[in-house]
């Protein structure tokens, strides 16, 4: 008995130092838990989200506080916020590696006004290296849990619960993984690609590359598909256009296409030259965010999935997700 006091307890304890570090994400749908790192930044799981927009919080205790969207990733489904004040004794400290199989594990969520949730739970799944790094705990998600803090027995993140969708259910990001975004997903950058809408294939480069463009490269890029309502088809791509470049870079093959859209970004202008029917044709597009495909995946061709999480109209969408 002393022992089952003794651990009782310790979980006590540690669920309330958790918890004291906790924010609440409300919303008219629901709500979710944000975790910062720098008593100033939080990462929230988001839907979608406005940047600059303002909205209220709740803090530790249940204080309201102003917070702005600093930044949003579409393709991961995480917002930096941005408090209009200080808290520095709400910063975490990210475990610098995922704990091992196992290990007993809180799970502390601020899912609602009412206040604070915790569960104990044991680590299922650790996998993955680098930015596709993921944990897994044995517990069932709960209403408002996502964005929720996982933490050890000595007080250390490691790691943030992930909204669900579909093949990820009760999935969490590694505390480093989660600690690293904050800065740059508030600085704008972001896991998505820009993205066309368009597929295409390889071919013999055409005789009217290299006498109406001087150019000498042996391949080109055939557009073989051009999705409805895509960027792509906004500019005026059509099937059986040869592409030449796009942003300035000159395409040969699949992988071409990929790099430029790397190097463009999301909502700005992207600069097309085609070959239609023997005639060059400049063309504007503006890709749009997309996820990232896993590694192995949209290499094969020009196209580009959609993968991700589904976005929908303005405004900042905070879906309660769990």
């Amino acid at each position: 008995m002393d022992a089952l006091k003794s651990l009782s307890d310790s979980v006590a304890a540690l669920a309330s130092r958790a918890s004291s570090k906790l924010f609440h994400v409300p919303s008219p749908m629901g709500g979710r838990t944000a975790l910062g790192f720098d008593g100033k930044l939080l990462l929230v799981p988001a839907l979608e989200a406005q940047v600059g927009e303002k909205l209220l919080v709740l803090a530790p205790g249940g204080k309201e506080v102003e917070a702005k969207v600093a930044g949003f990733d579409p393709g991961l489904g995480l917002a930096a916020l941005e408090l209009a004040q200080a808290f520095p004794d709400t910063a975490w400290t990210a475990a610098a590696a995922s704990p091992a199989l196992g290990s007993l594990l809180l799970v502390a969520a601020f899912p609602s006004p009412e206040g604070p949730e915790v569960r104990l739970d044991a680590l299922r799944i650790a996998g993955g290296e680098g930015d596709d790094a993921y944990l897994q705990t044995d517990g069932s998600p709960f209403p408002g849990f996502a964005g929720a803090a996982i933490v050890d027995p000595e007080g250390t993140l490691a790691g943030v619960v992930l909204a669900d969708r579909g093949g990820n259910r009760g999935w969490a990001l590694p505390a480093a993984r989660a600690a690293s975004l904050v800065a740059s997903i508030a600085s704008g950058l972001s896991s998505a690609r820009a993205w066309l809408g368009v597929s295409t294939v390889p071919i013999a480069a055409p005789p009217e590359l290299a006498t109406g463009l001087g150019d000498g490269r042996e391949t080109a890029l055939l557009v073989a598909g051009v999705e409805a309502e895509s960027p792509a088809a906004a500019a005026g791509l059509l099937v059986g256009d040869v592409l030449v470049s796009a942003g300035g870079a000159a395409l040969a093959e699949p992988a071409d296409l990929i790099a430029a859209l790397d190097a463009a970004k999301p909502g700005a202008e992207l600069r097309l030259v085609v070959l239609r029917a023997g005639e060059r044709k400049d063309l504007t597009a503006v890709p749009i965010a997309k996820a990232r495909e896993p590694s192995g995946h949209g290499a094969r061709s020009g196209r580009h999935g959609h993968g991700g999480w589904r976005m929908g109209g303005g405004g900042c969408g905070w879906n309660p997700g769990r």
